[in-house]
This record gives C-alpha cells, sequence and structure tokens, in this order.
C-alpha cells in the first residue's frame, strides 16, 4: 500500500513537472519571437537574386523604403553576418526603412542589430541613426577608413512600448554621398518579465525533484 501512494505521488509530480517544462517552453519561445519582418533582408521578392553583386530597391518586403530606395548587397565591400544579403542606406543619398511592429503597451522589449562601417570610409559618411519607441536618434557609427570588408558589431537596446504600433526606423546620417554603413541580422523580442524567470526557476526544480525521486525508488 506505502509503495502504491509513492507511484501515485511520483505519478502526480511526474505530470506537474510536465506541465510546468511545457509552461517554461512556451514561455520561452514567447519572448524569443521575432517581432521584425524581414530583418536579415533575405527576402527580396520579387527582384532578381543577386549573387556577388548589388542593387538599390524601391521596395523590400517586410519594410517601407524611403524615396532614395535601399542598397541591398551580396559580397560586395563586404559580406552579410546572416544569410547571403545585407543592406546599405546611404544609396544614391541618404534614405531609410522602417516599418511597424505588433507591440503591447508597457511591454519592454530587446532590439538587437548588427552594424559594420564601410571599408575605406571616414566615421563622418558611415552612421546609421535608429528610433524605436522611447529611443530617439541613437546612432551606429564607425570608422572603416583601414578595414578590409565588414566588421560587423552587435548593438543591443531596450525600450518599452506605448502602444499596439511602434515604429522601427533606420536612417543613414552622415555624409549624403553614396558611401555608408551597413546593417543586418535586426530583431525585437519581449524582455521577460520577472515572474516568468521564477516560473521557470520553480520547473526546473521540480524536474528534478522528479528525477531524484525516481532515481530513489
Amino acid at each position: 500500500m506505502i509503495y502504491f501512494t509513492g507511484v501515485k505521488n511520483m505519478k502526480t509530480t511526474t505530470l506537474l513537472a510536465a506541465m510546468f517544462a511545457s509552461t517554461v517552453a512556451f514561455s520561452a519561445q514567447a519572448t524569443t519571437t521575432n517581432l521584425v519582418v524581414n530583418g536579415s533582408f533575405e527576402d527580396i521578392t520579387p527582384h532578381s537574386p543577386l549573387t556577388n553583386s548589388w542593387d538599390i530597391l524601391s521596395s523590400l518586403p517586410g519594410w517601407s523604403v524611403a524615396n532614395n530606395g535601399v542598397e541591398i548587397r551580396n559580397n560586395v565591400a563586404g559580406v552579410a553576418l546572416d544569410g547571403n544579403y545585407y543592406v546599405e542606406l546611404d544609396t544614391t543619398r541618404n534614405s531609410s526603412i522602417w516599418q511597424y511592429l505588433n507591440t503591447t503597451a508597457g511591454q519592454t522589449y530587446s532590439l538587437n542589430f548588427a552594424y559594420s562601417p564601410r571599408e575605406g570610409v571616414g566615421t563622418g559618411s558611415n552612421g546609421i541613426r535608429l528610433n524605436v519607441g522611447n529611443i530617439v536618434g541613437g546612432v551606429a557609427t564607425g570608422n572603416g577608413a583601414a578595414n578590409t570588408g565588414n566588421v560587423w558589431e552587435n548593438y543591443s537596446y531596450t525600450f518599452t512600448a506605448v502602444s499596439s504600433n511602434t515604429k522601427l526606423m533606420f536612417t543613414a546620417v552622415g555624409q549624403s554621398d553614396s558611401y555608408g554603413g551597413s546593417l543586418d541580422n535586426v530583431s525585437v523580442s519581449a524582455v521577460p518579465e520577472a515572474n516568468t524567470y521564477a516560473m521557470m526557476l520553480v520547473g526546473i526544480g521540480l524536474i528534478g525533484f522528479v528525477a531524484r525521486r525516481r532515481r530513489a525508488l
């Protein structure tokens, strides 16, 4: 009878642990979902694929494009960090791209993107300005005068959404001379709240407890 009770309790605990594990997995997936459409610029439909070439596009899936277009590159003046393509926003003149993210007011989000100054180009022509949520005018820049190809750096920001639509915008700044910084691998995801972390810790603890009980039996 005692043995039967132990088995019953183990089954109940195992079920609880499985439920927690499922919840933790779901929460982790939800907090890492990238809200940015075409953040690595791999989708250039309906334009023809580029190989070791570049083009100035008037449209880019997922993004709105300013009048001066967006320059898409494949193995020209550097290689992409993620996939085959990356973009430059100083086309024939400084330009910009943007999109609206589906957000929740009051939720904190993490923005990450990769930036590289263009090879052979100084700081004055390499800037890319960021605008999203409460971040206005953050600038990624660097001196590429001595570089060969792209030298990627990862930039990270956090912002709090104030509405269900949050505009994410990148703009070339500095000299408008057709030589500018490069952008790739843009992502925005929700930052887990404290209770999510607590739930994860409880779930991990339960799974460990079940494992110990099973070894003991």
